[in-house]
């Protein structure tokens, strides 16, 4: 039933203490029209609004599931281990969530987000700030989103660069969380399109590790494309959190799932466009070292990273087949009191095909000296950081040949929702031609122009809120 289930970790079994406090922030106005305050009213149902009201067609918008967006936040908020605050105001403010300092999460939604066109980019924006209180409820106590840097605007878009990988992590996870209950949908946008990272071609792997989207892309396709997949990462991200970036929560899924290596790397090196080195595949998935199992350098070879081993099917892609050792490894692990809890959630509600599986005996390759088709030296890893990465600048040459003045019609746009609108309309577009392989020079150079001109009418209007 819930998507949330297995996120949701109390210290204590069976026993909740979430509940859900919904309230409804009004604009007072003089006899004029101004703005002269706001009143708060605390409300149990939509009915309660008024008949008409932007906000109570907005809590009857349905997900994917086919509850509204009040049903599920109703019964969500009940398996959280503190009381929910969403708040529904008509303010002109930014939409955010954060732990309250009374107790409780604060999910604070603002009016512009009921200009959006679509229905899948509203209720995107719930689910989104959603998957931030997820996060937060899974997490120990003691962790908030401390040291979060999203750069001199202190915003962040699903096209940028972020100037570090936790930001990425905790960015990408509410997306990854919201488009599972999206259908597929981050705003707009479909994650289901092979296709959808293409924007990000010509990035480097570390970068590509600090975008939002790809983050959210390849959690999404964890979810879909590897068995059970929704299970073990919701109990990775339940039983071993925090993570604070992509290669540690990778790394503590295969310490948990060795057996999903192979998978694991295949999510990794698709997303990354064939842009990944093998070392940087290794650290993620085999925590650096080159003694892989069977499975994961079957699949490292089908994907050309080394050479095939004799008696496989696959042809060698270098030069040098690498000599190996065969040595069969038998790994035993004892369910820990998070895997039960975990388990025990994912039984509870539901969620997905059953229990997340555990680890079952592997046979390993030893593969001696340096693996065909490495650049790199053995252990050797390019840091993700921001201070070890060039200047960011995701737009390779075609920003400096734009030839096209773009669409001026942004900038006539005054409301916010209809400017991000236009925004994720044109990336679309943009990633699209980025994909294509009969796009001209020109027509990718004027549809990243469009895009930069959208995004910079959406900062705009932000920077005009409250």
């Amino acid at each position: 039933m819930l998507a949330v289930a297995v996120m949701l970790v109390l210290v204590t079994l069976p026993a909740f203490a979430g509940s859900l406090n919904l309230v409804y922030e009004r604009v007072v106005t003089d006899s004029y029209g101004n703005e002269i305050g706001y009143r708060s009213t605390k409300i149990s149902s939509p009915s309660d609004l008024p008949s008409g009201s932007a906000w109570r067609n907005y809590l009857n918008l349905k997900l994917a599931d086919g509850r509204t967006i009040f049903d599920y936040a109703s019964t969500v908020s009940k398996s959280l281990s503190q009381t929910m605050n969403l708040t529904l105001s008509d303010r002109d403010s930014n939409s955010y969530t954060a732990k309250s300092t009374t107790g409780g999460y604060n999910l604070n939604l603002y009016k512009y987000i009921n200009n959006f066109a679509s229905d899948s980019s509203k209720t995107f924006l719930f689910l989104h700030e959603f998957g931030h209180v997820a996060m937060l409820n899974a997490y120990p106590s003691s962790y908030n989103f401390n040291n979060l840097n999203y750069g001199s605007d202190n915003k962040h878009y699903i096209d940028e660069i972020l100037p570090d990988d936790n930001t990425a992590w905790v960015e990408g996870w509410a997306n990854a969380f919201a488009a599972n209950k999206n259908n597929g949908k981050v705003f707009s946008f479909d994650l289901n399109s092979l296709s959808s990272l293409a924007f990000l071609k010509d990035s480097s792997f570390g970068e590509m590790a600090r975008n939002e989207l790809f983050v959210g892309k390849v959690l999404f396709d964890c979810f879909n494309k590897i068995t059970s997949g929704k299970d073990k990462v919701f109990n990775i991200i339940s039983s071993t959190g925090p993570q604070y970036s992509l290669l540690q929560f990778c790394q503590k899924y295969v310490s948990t799932y060795p057996d999903d290596k192979a998978a694991l790397a295949k999510v990794l090196f698709d997303n990354s466009q064939g842009r990944m080195t093998l070392d940087q595949l290794l650290l993620y998935v085999n925590g650096g070292s080159r003694n892989v199992s069977r499975a994961l350098y079957n699949y490292l070879a089908t994907a050309g990273l080394v050479a095939a081993t004799t008696g496989t099917t696959t042809q060698p892609t270098r030069p040098t087949t690498p000599t190996t050792t065969t040595t069969t490894t038998t790994t035993t692990t004892s369910t820990s009191f998070w895997g039960r809890l975990s388990s025990w959630f994912g039984k509870l509600f539901n969620f997905g095909a059953g229990s997340p599986s555990l680890p079952t005996p592997a046979v390993s390759v030893e593969v001696s000296g340096a693996m065909a088709g490495s650049s790199d030296a053995a252990g050797a890893y390019p840091s993700v950081s921001a201070s070890a990465e060039a200047p960011i600048n995701n737009t390779g040459s075609i920003a400096a040949e734009t030839t096209s003045t773009g669409d001026a019609a942004a900038a006539s746009i005054e409301d916010l929702g209809r400017a991000e609108e236009l925004y994720y309309q044109c990336f679309a577009e943009y990633n699209r031609l980025m994909a294509s392989s009969n796009s001209s020079r020109q027509q990718v150079s004027e549809a990243h122009n469009r895009m930069l001109q959208a995004k910079a009418r959406v900062k705009a209007l932000r920077r005009q809120l409250k």
